[in-house]
């Protein structure tokens, strides 16, 4: 250890010479100045080391006892770093430089990692939090993280809770989403309950409001199901009309209904036809600045497709804010060509399908028969799509005014 010591520390081995050399180690004993590795040559020469901070301090003594010294070596870190220092001044500048430059990019965001979100996209997130300033390249020490936290989280409403932790070249982001609230019935506006499709009434409960209709009657689109006015009966004998009560409607109304979708598609149509001939192109995106290795190369004359793809570099699994982009495109003309009918009438049955899925999950209903008509004509292919279905066709319609009860005319209106 004490040997590790002296390296770091450097040191001087010199020659000693003189009429009584041993009153040099009697002055350096009485002065505390340490030497090691005594060797005597003769009776009045003798080598040893000493550090490079007290070889001064040496010469002094040498004077005073009258012998000579003689450098012979010089070793350790401290007599490297000054033949570096006295030969290899660029060396050191550069050192320097690149201290500084690590020091002071290693406070530039590389990466940002975002935890914690499940249905939110985590694009979503990171293009609201470059909007309040975090992204790759900016200098960390200048964003303040907990408003940067509050302005992104002010963007994206399907979160609850959002934090923004900086770790040097890297920002951890951590999120919650938010759970959906139960939409509260309104309870302060008059509605009614409207009849959204044709059908033949199953099943029709109130809540609230007057039904208009019973099981088995036949309702068509837009009359009112269930009324949000109730009139108030007067009590047998008496003359006074106590006019009627405004509530906003609800109850459900389960009804069989017909559905007819409809679709066309023309029987030829223009399709892309590609020559054959690719061209592609090179990006580079460091940090904020962007190198086009193909400047106006990606601009081609007539119809062509342009496909741009960007990856991200992440080499040993830890992304780097360095993303390629490749261009590539596929010139093409345009030529007549014919649909094959099945494949068409398959594709619009898909459409139709989808379109019927929709509808019933909005109704929460239910598909019990369907039909298809295929049928081609001037050129057109035409599917239609018959179902039957039970579903809610009961939709809230609200009103102008406010609920309550509306008084009834009184005796002296009736005799005016």
């Amino acid at each position: 250890m004490k040997k590790l010591i002296n390296l770091l520390r450097g040191y001087v081995e010199l020659e000693v010479s003189g009429a009584f050399p041993e009153r040099l180690l009697n002055l350096c004993a009485q002065n505390r100045l340490q030497f090691w590795k005594l060797c005597w040559l003769d009776e009045t020469s003798f080598t040893f080391r000493v550090t490079l901070q007290d070889r001064k301090r040496l010469e002094e003594l040498a004077d005073r006892s009258m012998c000579e010294l003689r450098e012979k070596s010089r070793r350790g870190a401290a007599v490297a770093a000054e033949r570096i220092a006295a030969h290899r001044w660029g060396f050191l500048v550069g050192l320097a430089v690149c201290f500084a430059a690590v020091n002071f990019l290693s406070r530039f965001l590389l990466v940002i990692d975002v935890v914690g979100n499940e249905t939110t996209p985590t694009a979503v997130i990171l293009s609201q939090l470059q909007r309040v300033g975090v992204r790759p390249g900016a200098y960390g020490p200048s964003i303040p993280e907990k408003e940067a936290a509050n302005a992104a989280l002010l963007g994206l409403p399907e979160l609850s809770y959002l934090a923004v932790n900086i770790y040097g070249t890297r920002a951890e982001v951590v999120v919650r989403e938010a759970e959906k609230r139960p939409e509260l019935l309104d309870e302060d506006t008059p509605a009614d309950i409207v009849a959204e499709a044709d059908g033949i009434i199953e099943d029709i409960q109130t809540e609230a409001g007057r039904a208009m209709f019973q099981d088995g009657d036949v309702v068509a689109r837009g009359e009112v199901l269930i009324t949000g006015e109730i009139d108030l009966k007067e009590p047998e004998g008496g003359t006074v009309d106590l006019g009627r009560l405004v509530v906003h409607a609800s109850g459900t109304v389960t009804a069989r209904t017909w559905r007819t979708l409809e679709e066309t598609i023309p029987l030829a149509a223009a399709g892309k036809a590609y020559t054959g001939e690719e061209r592609k192109g090179y990006g580079l995106k460091i940090l904020w600045f962007d190198l086009d290795f193909f400047e106006n190369s990606s601009i081609l004359q007539g119809r062509y497709d342009k496909i741009t793809r960007t990856e991200q570099l992440a080499p040993f699994g830890r992304p780097v804010p360095v993303w390629v982009t490749t261009t590539t495109l596929r010139p093409y003309n345009l030529e007549e060509r014919s649909v094959d009918g099945e494949e068409a009438a398959l594709r619009l049955e898909q459409v139709l399908s989808a379109r019927l899925e929709k509808l019933m999950a909005a109704g929460h209903g239910e598909v019990l028969h369907t039909d298809l008509v295929t049928k081609e004509e001037d050129g057109l292919l035409t599917v239609t799509l018959l179902a039957e279905c039970r579903e809610e066709i009961g939709r809230t319609v609200k009103r102008e005014g406010e609920v309550g009860r509306v008084p009834g005319a009184s005796q002296g209106d009736e005799k005016e």
